[in-house]
């Protein structure tokens, strides 16, 4: 199938603002499917501000009414950019947040099926960044990658051979205890070794038979004291494992204590060899070798992991080397898929999914309808910091949830907002990795977001996009026309009287040398807008100069009657009439 070009509706609440009359347009699904009519294009992104309006009394009647005029359209999902507070949160690890976020996906692709959306957009992560979570107040209600209570992932673990117990009262865990309980387990267990040492060598007060007060002290020996310690440290260890184990559980807040399911979720991973673990981060580590790059690694991630001062534990990439934790945009991605996994993999679940009953692979092979992940959106302040922001990353995500209808939406002004290079992130793409680019999100690349501002023929911009959009179709997105799947190539509008301008046209010029498999540096002058009959052209340019050329003047000339001559406007002002002049004198 052809490249399909296509444009996005706009919202209603910006729009209100601007009067009821333009408000009038984007009331509603259909209203907004219909904005494409006079584009000269068939196909339109809906951008859905709300699951309510999947209530549109008119909702379905409008839909046919849109198909009858030959369009057709998907769905940009909930984003904060739409002025939402609520959207999907399909990586977080907060109850609350998971519970909803998979039923809000859940309505979304339900009645993206009954109004026939070619596909349902999301941002792939806009939680908080795992950094900014020590200064977040979340609930200590955890789940883990299926939704389940993160204390029934635990026992169940410690079934096997109670390794979460050991690996959490291990001395080099300690910086999850801190977030917990603003101290390490050891420096609990120090505190309490203390406290009893010093009851046990108190001076006591002690009366005789005959009614004397008499003074005792017990004095310690080491071995005495060592005693204790072992004693003092079993109790600690069960109690505070066990208090751990219901704090996990529990409705009080806390800075970021979602960043402790992250950590054992992330040892999970690395024991079970997830291939989401070891994959995510090699591509992301490569990723970051060829950015750092100065001649040395060459993108070799082992050379750069040890310039990095990250090292191997028993042969595997894992938190508990320091230096790997703390570059956390290593790791994150790989714990955010596996999350993300979750709520499409309900029946890896041991025992019962929790939300088997609302699987979202059924729902999308219903009407075969798309299930996009698009690279997100950072705030000013975010750059680089985002759970899960790369295509390449998002790639062995989609080979691991095993589904026909799930693949990528590239958006460049996004990536270039993250502060992710995008030709770095094109280039770790695995070969073949392009085929699941379904859509691609075009406008004036500008990293000074969200800009959506309209793209002019031939501009640098313009041969920016081609550029980028073929190195895709090199990592095997399907751009032919003979290819058998659509890829969509949207361009997102902005505001203003003409929000589009000629940016439909310059994407046609795109889809057409796409699909030709033109190489950027021999675009012929039709690309450029500047081929005869062509917007740019010399000709058409000469012409609009010559009908134009005395624009200048209007407003300065009045041409009198036939028998007169010309005065300028300064002579008239001063009294001089036209009769005053004949026209013969002019010319003499």
């Amino acid at each position: 199938m052809p490249i399909k070009i296509g444009v996005s509706s706009g919202i209603f609440g910006i729009a209100k603002e601007k009067g009821h009359e333009e408000a009038m347009q984007y009331a509603g699904i259909p209203r907004k499917a219909m904005y494409s009519i006079t584009k000269g294009v068939n196909f339109v992104q809906v951008d859905l501000e709300s699951i309510s309006e999947f209530l549109d009394p008119s909702l379905d009647d409008g839909v046919k009414n849109v198909e009858k005029l030959g369009i057709t359209f998907g769905l940009h999902s909930e984003t904060p950019a739409f002025g939402q507070r609520e959207f999907p949160h399909l990586d977080s690890a907060i109850d609350v947040d998971y519970r909803r976020g998979h039923e809000r996906m859940w309505i979304i692709l339900e009645n993206a099926n009954r109004i026939r959306a070619k596909y349902v957009l999301v941002h792939s992560s806009e939680s908080t960044p795992f950094i900014f979570l020590s200064r977040e107040m979340q609930p200590t209600d955890l789940v883990d990658v299926w939704g389940r209570p993160f204390n029934t992932f635990i026992d169940e673990e410690n079934k096997k051979d109670e390794w979460v117990k050991k690996w959490l009262i291990d001395i080099n865990q300690g910086y999850i205890w801190i977030d917990l309980f603003t101290d390490t387990l050891q420096g609990i267990i120090d505190i309490e070794v203390k406290r009893t040492i010093l009851s046990s060598s108190q001076t006591k007060k002690l009366i005789t038979q005959s009614g004397e007060t008499v003074e005792q002290k017990k004095t310690l020996t080491d071995e005495d004291k060592k005693e204790i310690r072992e004693d003092v440290t079993k109790y600690v260890i069960e109690v505070y494992y066990d208090y751990f184990r219901r704090q996990i559980k529990s409705k009080s807040l806390h800075y970021g204590p979602e960043r402790t399911a992250y950590y054992i979720t992330a040892k999970w991973m690395e024991r079970e060899n997830d291939p989401l673990w070891d994959n995510i981060i090699n591509v992301t580590a490569k990723y970051y070798a060829l950015k750092d790059d100065f001649g040395t690694f060459k993108g070799d991630i082992e050379k750069w992991m040890e310039w990095k001062g990250i090292k191997k534990v028993n042969g595997k990439w894992s938190i508990e080397n320091p230096g790997f934790r703390q570059f956390y945009q290593l790791w994150v991605p790989s714990v955010s898929a596996k999350y993300v996994w979750g709520h499409f993999m309900q029946d890896k679940c041991p025992g019962v999914g929790p939300y088997l009953d609302k699987d979202p692979k059924q729902v999308l092979a219903k009407k075969q309808v798309l299930f996009l992940f698009e690279t997100p959106m950072a705030g000013h302040g975010s750059e680089d910091l985002l759970r899960f922001p790369q295509p390449g990353q998002m790639f062995f995500l989609i080979k691991e949830i095993t589904s026909p209808y799930v693949g990528i939406a590239i958006d460049l002004e996004h990536l270039l907002m993250d502060g992710i290079d995008p030709d770095l992130a094109f280039q770790v793409l695995p070969d073949g990795a392009g085929k699941y680019i379904r859509v691609i999100h075009s406008g004036w690349p500008s990293p000074l977001g969200p800009a959506h501002i309209p793209i002019p023929i031939g501009s640098e911009q313009h041969q920016y996009l081609y550029k980028m959009y073929r190195e895709l179709a090199k990592k095997g997105m399907d751009v032919k026309k003979e290819g058998k799947d659509d890829v969509y190539l949207i361009f997102e509008r902005g505001g203003g009287e003409d929000p589009i301008k000629q940016s439909v046209l310059s994407l046609r010029l795109i889809k057409k040398f796409l699909e030709m498999d033109v190489p950027f540096d021999k675009l012929p002058l039709e690309f450029y807008g500047i081929e005869p009959g062509q917007v740019a052209s010399e000709a058409r340019q000469w012409t609009i100069i010559e009908e134009h050329g005395r624009d200048p003047l209007k407003g300065l000339l009045v041409v009198p009657e036939e028998t007169h001559g010309q005065l300028s406007k300064s002579a008239i002002e001063k009294g001089k009439r036209p009769e005053e002049v004949k026209k013969e004198e002019i010319r003499g």
